[in-house]
């Protein structure tokens, strides 16, 4: 698998490429199917595990009749066909969201593909976690399918003669990660076909009245905020309120803050501190004006209200370019709007997660967000992400 790649720096192998060539599947022969399906099996019947909402969201999105009905769909229908030799991707996990990098990664194993898979040295325990699992279940009979499929290597970003050689070697480079980063990597090996996952910023739109379940629309919004530490690009950045009458803004936050008594997250005192640096430094480039609980106009400087871990600042105005500066730690903006076309469209806005009577005029805005999605479905994974076909993206090379 990879019998040219000599480094003379420094690299480490969590899981080491195959030593001899990789047996070659046509996509989504059934082999392929059941060796994939057999690690979502593993992950879920690992008790404990249950403490990684995300990882068990990966393992749930990754069973066999999810996988067969992705399968059966048009141009992905399982096939017999030998094809002659196996395409080669390239993958680079981004540092903040843990699980994002395994859905491309088990996507292209299903359609035939070598993989190596740089993970950044600042990845998060969840990353750690999921490297192990993997670890295990290739050493597994069941995942002999896929075992010479997928490698795991860390390495510096600083050490890029390490990544011209892995670009080289593929046919297909896949690049998660901010802008600053994209572009570096892009200069590497520019000959290398690619596709980017740059920074994008989501919001959601929330309508509600003294009709709606507030505990259940606290919980969907909480499902959407907490994992990753807000930092997805998925993760609903600021809440644009939909003709919502301040009591029931109250009520929500106040169900919020119960909620938050019983769940898993990892926010805690640093993120309390990245809130407020993040609001001071917004407040000075962007003017941000906020509001006060009686609705008076007050000082940029103003204080964050704390709802448990996550802090909440109301604003008179937010703007896309706002909203892409935020960098997450549980920050959320909120802005009282009366119709939809008051929303920040942009093309960096990724995901609108709706509640209530709204989202009927947004497909009209074509260009200017990648995805709707319902309040509490934000991080759900979806072969097409940011308007990329991740599975066609494979089956092309």
């Amino acid at each position: 698998m990879t019998h040219s790649l000599k480094f003379a720096e420094q690299v480490k192998w969590h899981i080491r490429p195959a030593s001899s060539e990789a047996v070659v599947y046509a996509p989504w022969h059934a082999d392929l199917l059941k060796a994939v399906s057999g690690f979502s099996d593993f992950i879920l019947k690992q008790a404990e595990l249950r403490q990684y909402p995300e990882i068990i969201a990966l393992a749930f999105w990754f069973r066999a009749s999810h996988l067969t009905k992705l399968a059966e769909s048009g141009k992905h229908q399982i096939t017999d066909t030998q094809p002659t030799n196996a395409n080669k991707v390239f993958h680079i996990a981004p540092a903040n969201v843990d699980t994002v990098f395994l859905y491309s990664v088990l996507l292209s194993v299903l359609t035939g593909n070598q993989n190596i898979v740089r993970v950044s040295e600042r990845s998060g325990d969840v990353t750690w976690v999921l490297v192990e699992l993997l670890k295990h279940y290739l050493a597994m009979p069941v995942a002999k399918p896929i075992k010479d499929k997928i490698a795991i290597t860390q390495y510096s970003s600083l050490q890029e003669t390490v990544t011209e050689q892995f670009s080289v070697w593929a046919d297909l480079r896949v690049v998660w990660g901010g802008d600053n980063a994209i572009e570096a990597v892009s200069k590497i090996a520019p000959g290398t076909r690619q596709i980017c996952f740059p920074d994008r910023f989501s919001i959601a739109v929330i309508q509600l009245t003294d009709k709606d379940d507030i505990q259940a629309v606290a919980q969907a919004f909480l499902t959407d905020i907490l994992p990753f530490n807000q930092q997805a690009c998925s993760s609903p950045k600021a809440i644009y309120w939909l003709n919502t009458p301040d009591n029931i803004q109250h009520a929500f936050w106040q169900t919020i803050k119960e909620q938050l008594k019983n769940k898993e997250h990892q926010l805690g005192l640093s993120n309390k501190v990245e809130q407020h640096i993040l609001l001071q430094k917004l407040a000075a480039a962007q003017a941000i004006e906020l509001n006060d609980n009686s609705g008076n106009k007050i000082a940029s400087f103003a204080k964050i209200q704390s709802i448990g871990q996550l802090g909440r600042a109301k604003v008179k105005t937010l703007t896309a370019q706002m909203l892409a500066q935020h960098t997450g730690n549980g920050l959320v903006f909120e802005m009282d709007i009366q119709a939809d076309n008051e929303l920040p469209f942009a093309e960096k806005l990724q995901t609108i997660s709706l509640f209530g009577n709204v989202g009927a005029k947004l497909n009209k805005e074509s260009g200017m967000f990648k995805r709707i999605a319902p309040l509490g479905k934000a991080l759900e994974f979806n072969p097409v992400w940011d308007g990329i076909d991740l599975i066609k993206s494979f089956l092309s090379i």
